[in-house]
């Protein structure tokens, strides 16, 4: 069994070291975080509190509240150094997400999480947690890197016979298949490529967003030369990271 408790740990420490470089690193999630603000203003929530869940540094929420005519986004984090990166007049909470939400969280109009689910430890039962918080007629909307993810990296982890020690991301499939047809707003599925001049800038970037968790053991200088040497190039020898990222929107 998963010892929770240093995994936790893990993730918390790599996220928090990671506060200061997280911004100007984070692109994947900056591109996105447009994306999503551009799905909300198609939808009609009712009057409600909105939340923010794993808001990172903020960027997400900033953005819906320069673009909407919303309530404030209280932001909500397990990492403490990640608020301190919000705006001085940000609504924060610092909470640890796999724990159920705090009871006054509760009649939301939307709640939003993005790049933030498959973190926790039971991502099945919290995304019904969640949406027990709505407010009738509310939006929960969920931003998740799909097991579709990071091809290139699977593939050369085979050629080379070394463990692939990437996340294992969501099944989506699996997640919707707790709501019913109608709480199922809407699905979207993107694919979003990242290149890199080598695998070590590739994983570097990891490290300046604190996503490099893993619960394999970190790779040898001989493993990370094989697996530059055997990862699919363009031809302009740079390395690719492909991401099939799925957007569930779910209206209780």
């Amino acid at each position: 069994m998963m010892d929770y408790k240093n995994w936790n740990e893990k993730i918390n420490n790599n996220f928090n070291n990671a506060a200061h470089s997280y911004f100007d690193n984070s692109l994947i999630q900056k591109y996105f975080a447009h994306k999503l603000t551009d799905l909300i203003k198609n939808l009609d929530p009712p009057i409600g509190e909105w939340y923010d869940l794993g808001s990172g540094t903020g960027y997400l929420a900033d953005l819906i509240e320069s673009q909407l005519i919303s309530p404030k986004v209280t932001r909500v984090d397990f990492c403490s150094k990640m608020l301190l990166e919000h705006k001085k007049d940000s609504k924060t909470i610092l909470w640890d997400l796999n724990l159920d939400l705090p009871n006054y969280i509760n009649n939301s109009s939307i709640i939003i999480s993005s790049f933030c689910l498959h973190w926790l430890n039971e991502p099945e039962v919290v995304i019904q947690q969640w949406f027990d918080r709505l407010v009738h007629g509310g939006f929960l909307i969920i931003l998740i890197p799909t097991n579709k993810s990071f091809s290139e990296w699977k593939e050369t982890c085979k050629k080379c016979d070394i463990e692939y020690s990437g996340l294992t991301f969501p099944y989506p499939d699996i997640l919707k298949s707790f709501f019913k047809k109608n709480e199922i707003f809407s699905i979207t599925k993107y694919i979003y490529k990242e290149t890199f001049p080598n695998i070590y800038k590739l994983f570097k970037s990891m490290i300046n967003t604190g996503s490099q968790s893993t619960l394999s053991d970190r790779k040898t200088i001989s493993e990370l030369k094989l697996m530059q040497k055997k990862w699919p190039k363009d031809k302009y020898e740079n390395v690719n990271l492909t991401w099939e990222i799925n957007v569930l929107i779910l209206r209780k």
